[in-house]
Formats: C-alpha cells, structure tokens, sequence
C-alpha cells in the first residue's frame, strides 16, 4: 500500500499521497522491528524488550510528524477521502469494528507484561485512530450540507485530537517505560 502511494504520489505529483506513503512506510517499518524484536526476546530478556519499546515511541514520535502533515494538508486544502457507492458503510463497518478491536487489545496486552506486544498494539490504535479521522472526511463529504468550513473546522479537531493522543501515548510508553526499567534494576540489586 505504501508503494502504491508512492507511485501515485510521483504519478500525480500529490503531496497528499507522499505524506500518506511516508506514513505507511514509517509504520511498516515499526511493526517490522517489533516483528524482529519478538522474536529476539526470549535470548535477550527484558531488557532488550524495554529497549524496543522506547525506540518504539521514539519511531512514534516520528511517525506524528507525517501524521501531522496529512492532518494539515486535509485541513488548509480540505483533501480527503471518498469511497464509492456503499463502500463507506463498509469502510465504517470495518473502522469501528478496529477502533474497539485495538482498544480491547491494548489493554489485554498490557497486562499480559509484555512491551513488545504492548508497542505493537500501541501502534494498532494509532492505525485505527488514523482510520478514524479518514472515515470521518469520507462521511463529512458524503453526507454533510453544511460546508467546506464545517468540514475543515471538524478535520481540525478530530486530527488535533489524534496528533495531541499520539503524543501522550509517546509519553507514557517513556514514563511507563523508565518506571519498568527502574523496577528490573532494583530486583535485581535485590537478587544480588
């Protein structure tokens, strides 16, 4: 998909497209290193999960930046997406029923003490949440009366509300993340 993005963002010279493919890529290659990472970290041990887990917000971190591109760009030239016929019951049939799959699993699998599958279910409810704001230019395109204006002024708030939510949970994974290290440290100079 990010390939495809590519090609139509050199294709039609859309710097809508490019921010979207820069996204794609930079989220592919963020579930390629925790793909990598877990299979790692049983010969590694927590620590080198911890590790993954605070690149992983780094990576996320960096992964707002196109993010916040594509939420400007939709904003000031009021770009969206558009899906044919009854493609965007389907498309929201298919976004909410993963916008509460991610939920559910972020908080499964933060329990289960895992940071690996724990940064990777982080980065499946910023997927959805990007889901989320698509679907809802789609649906304002489709069925709103009210404007260009309106439009806008939602994208802006619904994509203000996404790019702030990335940041803090860039925040707590390095808190959360800290926190756990300082608690391996300790048990272990209680081992000692």
């Amino acid at each position: 998909y990010m390939l495809f993005r590519l090609v139509t963002a050199v294709q039609y010279a859309s710097i809508w497209f490019f921010s979207m493919a820069i996204y794609y890529m930079v989220l592919c290659i963020m579930k390629t290193y925790l793909a990598f990472g877990y299979r790692r970290r049983e010969e590694k041990g927590l620590s080198y999960e911890l590790q993954c887990y605070q690149r992983t917000a780094g990576m996320l971190f960096i992964l707002n930046i196109p993010m916040g591109g594509m939420i400007v760009l939709m904003v000031q030239t009021n770009s969206g997406f558009s899906y044919p016929g009854y493609l965007i019951y389907l498309s929201a049939l298919y976004t909410f029923y993963m916008m509460a799959l991610s939920i559910v699993n972020l908080v499964k699998f933060r329990k289960m003490g895992s940071p690996i599958l724990s940064a990777a279910k982080v980065l499946n409810f910023v997927s959805a949440m990007m889901s989320v704001l698509g679907l809802q230019t789609a649906m304002i395109a489709r069925f709103s009366s009210r404007g260009e204006d309106y439009r806008k002024v939602m994208n802006a708030i619904t994509g203000g509300a996404v790019f702030f939510m990335v940041m803090v949970m860039v925040a707590v994974m390095m808190v959360r993340s800290l926190k756990i290290k300082k608690e391996v440290e300790v048990n272990e100079e209680i081992r000692k």
